[in-house]
């Protein structure tokens, strides 16, 4: 999970600790839990296709 590393090292994460909002939250908070939710996503597609690997080999 290369990925989550990248998005959460300090100078990225710096891009985004501005002062402006995001439906009442600040931008960095939805930085945060926007890319928590795409890894969960990520994971979740990930954990199907290898699966169907397994499956698809099992047979």
């Amino acid at each position: 999970m290369l990925v989550a590393l990248f998005l959460w090292i300090p100078p990225l994460v710096g891009m985004f600790s501005l002062d402006g909002m995001v439906f009442g939250l600040p931008i960095l908070f939805v930085y945060f839990f926007a890319g928590w939710g795409v890894l969960i996503i990520f994971c979740a597609l990930l954990t199907r296709a290898l699966r169907n690997a397994a499956q698809s080999e099992g047979r």
